[in-house]
């Protein structure tokens, strides 16, 4: 199986070029490499040239392993996991058929860092571009935590990545301070010993995808042109010009994204699918299919978009933050007068509550799993230690929706019931103490109940104690 050769002069220079880097530097020294694979364009790109340059060395000098990771968010676009895990899959089943030296692997975040469990387990508030606490744990944590593991076993590692000049500014900048002249490695910008590899940095967005159709038929049996119809889809238009006019902007720097992010105003990958199905309907196009899919899609945008609404709603959120510290931030008014106002902590309990009960009903109503068990219990877990929630709201909550018990009456006995926190309620009102604090309290010692050793008890106790409203300080971030 060879790369296709009958594309544009510019093209083919790029492609002979890269096709010879993979080959002279896999052959050069014994450093695994380890591929990041997103199942979009650049990195669909980039494994597809790593194949056709594996099967131009001979098997015998095939001996480096070659680790390409995808990295699972639990919220990625609905519309394209079906597509990714296809491909992982049959990436995977290929590597196997063709005796090449190549390991697939998906990796996800602990459940302690997934999405859900941080918004509505911890509260954090939905995440903008000054406070995105997401991307780490979602995708960068799982990934450095694989290469960290490859570091310790090897030395030393190349990480090879679909990154590209003229993508923006910012990223060539990148490129440019991480290059050494005349080296095909670049530095990594956190992690030591790990170099970078780009061997499609020359194309253009234009020759990714005349790349991709020419060679539409993959090493492992996937077709390009159901990547390129996704891409269609995905923009409002519904239209994907390639290589026809230079200034004629082309679907390819679409992104697919996760589908609850609100870093960005507008969802423009599910509205595109949306706009898409919607204009299938009216064609008479599977009208069936595109009324299931408008039904999901609209959904999904009508919750997603609710998390934008409601992230800075002074009902949703908490005036303190979860150690107890109340600050305040400069408000100018269109005047220029300065006043200060106290800022926002995490999400108030009953917005959580709220959160977790339409999240569910959601699941339930397009039928895709959004919101993993373990998740669940995750959250669970978070309310009863964070804010003394012995009434297992999450269950109730889960029950009321699906029917279903989330865990057995065997599973787990209540360390209270309702009638003692209660009781507790009533005792603490009395006796002039926060029933918050006593509950947390609580809440800890249960979870650190029958151990011998209390690793960091203390501190703990400590936190909970100092979680009062005495605490101020003056500033001008999000209060997290």
């Amino acid at each position: 199986m060879k790369m296709n050769l009958k594309v544009s002069p510019e093209l083919r220079e790029k492609q002979k070029k890269a096709l010879e880097n993979i080959k002279k530097l896999y052959l050069a020294d014994e450093r695994p490499w380890v591929v990041g694979y997103s199942g979009g364009k650049d990195s669909t790109a980039t494994v597809q040239a790593i194949f056709y340059g594996l099967l131009g060395i001979p098997k015998e000098k095939r001996l480096k392993k070659i680790y390409i990771i995808s990295t699972d968010t639990f919220i990625e676009n609905p519309m394209i996991m079906d597509y990714i895990e296809e491909n992982i899959q049959k990436i995977k089943d290929s590597a196997k058929k063709l005796d090449l030296p190549i390991e697939m692997h998906k990796l996800q975040p602990h459940v302690s860092d997934t999405f859900w469990v941080n918004l509505i387990g911890r509260g954090y508030p939905a995440p903008i571009q000054t406070f995105r606490w997401c991307t780490d744990r979602l995708k960068i944590k799982p990934s450095n935590t694989f290469i960290r593991g490859k570091v310790d076993e090897h030395g030393e590692i190349i990480m090879v990545l679909g990154i590209r000049k003229g993508e923006s500014s910012s990223r060539d900048i990148v490129i440019k301070n991480r290059s050494v002249e005349g080296k095909l490695l670049k530095t990594h910008g956190s992690l030591p010993n790990a170099y970078v590899f780009a061997p499609i940095e020359e194309f253009t967005t234009d020759d990714v995808w005349e790349f991709l159709v020419s060679n539409y038929q993959t090493p492992w049996g996937s077709d390009n042109k159901e990547l390129l119809k996704l891409y269609e889809d995905s923009t409002e238009d519904g239209e994907c010009p390639l290589m026809v006019d230079k200034d004629m902007p082309s679907c390819g720097n679409s992104r697919f994204g996760c589908w609850a992010c609100t870093v960005v105003k507008e969802d423009k990958s599910l509205t595109g699918f949306l706009k898409t199905a919607k204009r299938n309907k009216r064609a008479g196009k599977d009208v069936e299919i595109n009324k299931e899919i408008i039904v999901k899609l609209e959904s999904l945008l009508k919750f997603r978009n609710s998390l934008c609404e409601n992230r800075n709603k002074e009902e949703c959120r908490e005036k303190k933050r979860q150690n107890g510290t109340v600050y305040y931030i400069n408000r100018k008014d269109k005047d220029g007068n300065v006043t200060k106002q106290i800022g926002l902590g995490a999400y108030t309990f009953e917005t959580r509550q709220k959160m977790l009960k339409d999240l569910l009903i959601l699941q339930k109503k397009v039928g895709v799993n959004l919101i993993k068990k373990e998740e669940i219990l995750e959250i669970r877990k978070e309310w009863k230690t964070r804010l003394g929630d012995f009434s297992d709201t999450v269950s109730k909550i889960y029950f009321e929706v699906t029917g279903e018990r989330l865990v057995s009456d065997l599973d787990e006995r209540p360390f209270m019931d309702k009638m003692d926190v209660e009781c507790l309620k009533n005792l603490s009102e009395e006796e002039g103490i926060s029933s918050e604090v006593l509950l947390k309290l609580l809440a800890l010692e249960s979870e650190h109940y029958g151990y011998k050793y209390r690793a960091g008890i203390y501190k703990k106790i400590d936190s909970i104690l100092n979680q009062d409203w005495l605490h101020q300080e003056f500033e001008n971030e999000d209060g997290y």
